[in-house]
């Protein structure tokens, strides 16, 4: 190619008039060149691939840097998120959703409150411990093996106060629903003939006692007390009443009658509270008292009650009192808000 273009210079510097001259340099000239063109190193070919290779080298690198840069990848990660489908639903396909499961409103609950809630477990309770008792009461309902079977109940139900049956303490006919009790009885000589009706009378009351219930017994006659405690009231458990049996065994009646000490003693009797017995069972035949001495013995039991028993009751027990002792034994149950029994041919009145 390049001796080509040196011949066709060489014409037209002929036919332009050159000299030889010229022409041998200008054909010189393209020999260096060409000289310099191919160098040590080979052919131009050569040198042309290793500038391509050098070009192609810079432009992948550069192009990787601006590619793969974190800038480059967060815009990458974008365009990948907003490249997700959104899922789309026709209004025809919803409306139709919608009439096919209709949406119920969730119920609105008013909660009770604590008192309401009492009341009917209260009522509740009520009703069932009513039906309870009028089932038992039912004859023929219960055969000999319903009997022998467990009751089985699902909880405890208690009664208000004033619905409660108080188990009732009986002494020759006289009842009180009080829980605790002092017999106060006359063993003096003049109850010989009836003292062991009295024992009798006074272990069966006893014996009738709940265990949730106390009890005191004093003994008065020839001017001793004859005590079954230390001035304590006893718990009417079984052991308690089984000393008490006893010691009303023990005693024999003898002497003369010292009621004014005996009720003195009486009303100080305490229980482990310090409180006072509700009700004093005072049993005897007479006083022996003269007409000065009733008055003054009237007014000191008057005084014993305001000052160590201002609640108790004196229920007071005659047997064939003379009239004036049995207006005694009755002014004491008056005064007391006690009541008075008279025993005559072997009633109690």
């Amino acid at each position: 190619m390049e001796c080509f273009l040196a011949v066709l210079m060489n014409q037209r510097m002929v036919s332009s008039g050159g000299s030889p001259l010229e022409v041998k340099r200008f054909g010189c000239l393209c020999g260096y060149q060409q000289g310099l063109l191919r160098g040590q190193g080979g052919s131009v070919t050569f040198w042309a691939w290793m500038a391509s290779i050098a070009v192609h080298l810079i432009v992948l690198t550069v192009f990787g840097f601006v590619k793969f840069s974190p800038c480059q990848r967060q815009a990458w990660a974008k365009t990948q998120v907003r490249d997700v489908p959104i899922p789309t639903a026709k209004v025809s396909q919803i409306k139709r959703l919608i009439e096919a499961t209709p949406i119920i409103p969730k119920p609105k609950i008013k909660k009770p409150t604590r008192g309401e809630f009492a009341r009917k477990v209260n009522a509740a309770a009520h009703k069932l411990a009513a039906e309870r008792i009028f089932e038992a009461a039912k004859p023929g309902n219960q055969g000999l093996g319903d009997l022998a079977k467990p009751s089985v109940s699902e909880g405890v139900y208690v009664l208000p106060g004033s619905k409660i049956l108080r188990h009732k303490i009986e002494f020759f006919g006289s009842f009180t629903d009080q829980r605790k009790v002092c017999y106060l009885v006359d063993c003096s000589g003049s109850m010989q003939g009836v003292f062991g009706r009295v024992q009798r009378k006074l272990k069966e009351s006893i014996e009738g006692l709940q265990a949730d219930q106390y009890f005191y017994i004093i003994f008065f006659g020839g001017d001793k007390l004859f005590e079954s405690g230390g001035g304590r009231l006893l718990r009417a458990g079984e052991k308690a009443k089984s000393a008490a049996y006893d010691f009303i065994d023990s005693i024999r009646p003898a002497g003369r009658t010292n009621a004014p000490a005996a009720l003195e003693r009486a009303v100080q009797i305490r229980d482990g509270r310090g409180v006072s017995p509700s009700v004093i069972y005072f049993l005897t035949d007479g006083f022996e008292l003269t007409t000065e001495g009733t008055q003054i013995f009237s007014q000191k039991v008057a005084d014993l009650l305001k000052r160590f028993a201002p609640t108790t009751r004196i229920n007071t027990i005659g047997f064939w009192p003379q009239s004036s002792d049995r207006k005694m034994l009755e002014a004491i149950a008056k005064q007391s808000g006690g009541e008075f029994v008279l025993i005559s041919d072997g009633d109690e009145k």
